[in-house]
């Protein structure tokens, strides 16, 4: 019995020196880097949805989930794009670097991008909270920069983000070519269609977690076309934008 019980209390333990092995080789594999300090990472790889204890006092949470490395890498991975992107367009204007980083660091773009990385299986969630659902996983790519850059420095944070996100995963030169502001294609159409007015509007929000969750209507004159929910208003009527043009690109049956 005795040794049953010895065995319990070590249970735990060896878990999390698996897990610990887990997380060291997969940066390992994914970066080429050799982790120094592997609570770092899988801070990194804990959302919050995990953490929320009644226990924890307000303010505490947030020192056992990856928002405040989210932050971080949302910085570092900032500075290097525009970096790379002054030295690459270098006859290119503010406004086009400025529109260019936005196309890249868009929630789905950097969503995309951790799901080919596999950060999505390392990552520590409540997966019947419907999370896989939101941006997660693009925020755990921005707390893993920011867990990269604590643990291994500016260059090597820097080469990650060059060598496996800017030539592995993002064509420049197409992207160059998309417009992905559909709030501005609205308008543009709209006006040139005598339409207008462009608005928005709030039509239901709901708790999602400790997130709120919004649900957009874009109107187009008098009528909506297009509806969208996300955790952001802002990318809410981004998606209800969308919704509109896709509606106004269908033939209208009464000219048929």
């Amino acid at each position: 019995m005795q040794r049953i019980l010895s065995w319990l209390k070590l249970a735990p333990a060896r878990g999390e020196a698996a897990r610990d092995r887990a997380v060291m080789a997969f940066v390992h594999d994914l970066t080429g880097f050799r982790a120094r300090d592997v609570a770092i990472y899988r801070l990194a790889f804990s959302h919050i949805s995990r953490v929320r204890q009644p226990q924890l006092r307000a303010g505490q949470h947030a020192m056992h989930c990856n928002e405040r490395l989210e932050f971080l890498g949302d910085a570092i991975l900032g500075s290097v794009i525009a970096e790379y992107l002054f030295q690459k367009f270098a006859t290119r204007d503010e406004g086009f670097l400025t529109e260019m980083r936005s196309k890249i660091v868009n929630r789905a773009s950097l969503n995309d991008i951790s799901l080919r990385l596999g950060l999505d299986r390392m990552l520590d969630y409540d997966r019947h909270g419907n999370w896989s659902n939101r941006s997660i996983f693009g925020n755990t790519l921005e707390a893993f920069i920011g867990a990269l850059y604590l643990d291994q420095g500016y260059k090597r944070a820097r080469t990650f983000i060059v060598r496996r996100i800017l030539t592995s995963h993002i064509n420049l030169d197409i992207l160059a070519d998309t417009d992905h502001n559909y709030k501005s294609r609205l308008m543009e159409l709209a006006q040139k269609r005598k339409l207008t007015p462009v608005s928005y509007e709030v039509v239901s929000e709901r708790a999602a977690g400790p997130f709120r969750e919004y649900t957009v209507a874009c109107r187009v004159g008098s009528e909506i076309l297009g509806y969208g929910t996300d955790i952001k208003k802002k990318l809410a009527e981004q998606k209800a934008s969308e919704a509109a043009l896709a509606k106004l690109a269908q033939p209208d049956p009464a000219a048929v």
